[in-house]
């Protein structure tokens, strides 16, 4: 994943180190977008569309209800079948089957990563340790606003730092900040924390058998991945990676890393997930004449996240999907109006290629 301004100096580059002008110095660049559902269009004039539905192939329920979505004609009909279809009264969470859960709300995901946690340490049966924010004060005592921030126990998006982290060997944590990008610790890498490394400055206070209290930060996590498989750092154990505490201004957001039972990011990066428990909540907004509208989250979040599993079958809603979670939920008509310029231009694309003589030299060169 490139932003602009990377592309911009490999262009540079690009231009002195071959002596071109052209885009790239003359080097033909291939660049893979993702769902414009999700990224707004930009402005190409070679495209190849791909439209193929592939992590729904196999289930034709799935596949009809994500294209009604996508075209905005989902009516009441598809808010009973998603009801009917996923949705149990008073079902818990199956934790032990490694489902993922996504919410909107940042409260949400804190309350259900506390229990997640818990029923992992049962599941594990490992020793619970609970760490809890080192502040320290340049001037004086905290304003009345940051104390009462320090106190929430929530993930707050207004909060630099949560004031509690939990830990138990062997959970899933994911980065939320880029720390070391060549070893790929960055923003939204999953790793398992297989250990922690306290920091003597803070000793542990056991709560019962198997909780214990610091009242201060662990001096790092010791953390592993398929993409630290073959790192080998002296002192630590083969394939893994140390990640250390930062500190932050109450002032600015950064989180080094959360636990990743639970995400609000209805993306999740990406990942194709076979078990997914749902909260279709949609943020809303009101026009100029007072009434609520669906917000961007609404038609893209519904969509996407009903997109990450395969199947219907590993679809749990949290709660009734509601009339204004579903019903109304459109792409905006410039989003539409760009996706079918892209589309049109993909027809003229293809249709270019299918003339083009592949046996010539100047054949060769696809864009």
């Amino acid at each position: 994943m490139l932003g602009a301004r990377t592309l911009y100096i490999m262009n540079e580059q690009l231009y002195r180190l071959r002596g071109y002008t052209d885009d790239f110095g003359g080097i033909p660049i291939i660049i893979f977008c993702g769902d414009f559902r999700q990224f707004r269009p930009n402005k190409f004039t070679i495209v190849v569309m791909l439209d193929e539905q592939v992590r729904a192939a196999g289930d034709p329920r799935l596949q009809q209800l994500l294209r009604r979505i996508r075209h905005g004609v989902q009516d009441q009909s598809d808010m009973d079948f998603l009801n009917d279809t996923c949705y149990q009264e008073g079902r818990r969470i199956p934790w032990e089957s490694g489902i993922t859960v996504i919410t909107p709300l940042n409260r949400n995901r804190w309350n259900l990563n506390l229990e997640a946690m818990l029923s992992f340490q049962r599941q594990r049966q490992g020793v619970l340790r609970i760490f809890m924010s080192e502040h320290k004060w340049k001037d004086g005592q905290p304003t009345e606003e940051e104390a009462l921030m320090l106190l929430s126990q929530g993930d707050d998006s207004a909060v630099p730092v949560p004031a509690i982290f939990m830990f138990v060997p062997g959970m899933p944590i994911a980065v939320n900040q880029n720390t070391h990008q060549g070893l790929k610790l960055v923003n939204g890498a999953r790793y398992t924390a297989l250990d922690v490394v306290l920091d003597q400055a803070f000793p542990g206070h056991r709560v019962n058998a198997d909780t214990i209290l610091y009242f201060g930060p662990p001096a790092g996590i010791v953390l592993a991945t398929e993409t630290t498989r073959e790192c080998n750092f002296v002192g630590m154990a083969a394939g893994t990676i140390l990640l250390t505490p930062q500190m932050h201004d109450v002032s600015r957001r950064g989180l080094p890393c959360a636990a990743a039972f639970v995400y609000t990011d209805y993306k999740v990066q990406g990942k194709t997930l076979d078990r997914v428990a749902l909260e279709l909540r949609g943020a809303r907004t009101t026009n100029v004449d007072g009434q609520a509208v669906p917000s961007q989250c609404d038609a893209y979040g519904l969509y996407v996240q009903l997109s990450r599993c395969p199947s219907l079958d590993g679809i749990m809603l949290l709660s009734r999907a509601r009339e204004r979670d579903i019903i109304g939920n459109r792409v905006p008509d410039n989003i539409v109006a760009a996706e079918n310029r892209l589309e049109r231009l993909s027809e003229g694309t293809i249709r270019d290629a299918e003339r083009w003589d592949w046996s010539s030299e100047e054949g060769q060169t696809v864009y």
